[in-house]
């Protein structure tokens, strides 16, 4: 069984702390874990410090590539308060409580590829598009993709109807396939993770891909959501080509 996902509103491996937008708030590191040996399982860990005292968090999720829901039972939180706590202890706490998914699906032996990495602070890069390839080569790109992200308004769930900005959902498209044209829908997403449920923006943070022995590559956008605080929390988001 899967857990839902309801209406509203992930990539750097060992960084220890990614520099907030100017704004203020704090945007979390996130670092991929890998998939099941047959795509279908993708995992990925989010940590740092809250902007508000400094406190350690790091989050574990396991994300369903055929129709982008939680698996039951996850993510995994780990939040620590202690005085002497840090990123150093909560990281490895939250790794420890998910082992047993890890181990389930094998993700660590099936890593799969960043393809692209788009992060806030890579000053003058797109915020709603990203372009890359399958294959680590040297040379010219080959066979390239190009996702687009667009937002668009949502009902305010009553959770967030304090806060005086719009909230927004957002629709996903691959523009280009294979050095192709391409206009498909890859996901409409007024559906998000409901901790993502107040988000004012998006950006498209990266790209992950993973060819299992048998079907069609798997590709995983990683979508950078900003509350109005200027916290930002990641969804990973798999497209299907």
């Amino acid at each position: 069984m899967i857990k839902r996902l309801i209406l509203g509103g992930m990539l750097a491996a060992a960084l220890t702390g990614l520099p907030a937008l100017s704004l203020a708030g704090d945007i979390a590191n996130i670092q991929p874990l890998g998939f099941s040996a047959d795509g279908k399982v993708f995992g990925f860990q989010e940590f740092g410090l809250k902007e508000e005292g400094g406190v350690p968090y790091s989050n574990t999720y396991f994300v369903d590539t055929e129709n982008g829901q939680y698996l039951e039972g996850t993510p995994f939180r780990t939040e620590m308060t202690d005085k002497d706590a840090n990123l150093s202890k909560a990281r490895p706490q939250n790794l420890t409580a998910a082992r047993s998914q890890m181990d389930k699906y094998d993700l660590l032996t099936n890593p799969g590829l960043i393809a692209a990495f788009n992060p806030p602070t890579e000053l003058g890069s797109p915020a709603k598009t990203i372009r890359y390839t399958t294959l680590a080569t040297d040379g010219p790109p080959k066979s390239p993709y190009t996702l687009s992200l667009s937002e668009m308004p949502v009902p305010t769930p009553k959770d967030c109807a304090a806060i005086d900005k719009r909230v927004l959902g957002f629709s996903l498209q691959m523009i280009e396939k294979q050095g192709a044209p391409n206009r498909q829908a890859a996901r409409q997403a007024t559906i998000v993770p409901a901790e993502r449920a107040c988000s004012v923006e998006y950006r498209i943070g990266g790209a992950v891909v993973y060819q299992p022995e048998s079907g069609n590559t798997v590709h995983i956008a990683l979508i950078l959501a900003f509350d109005a605080d200027r916290n930002g929390r990641w969804i990973a988001v798999p497209v299907h080509p």
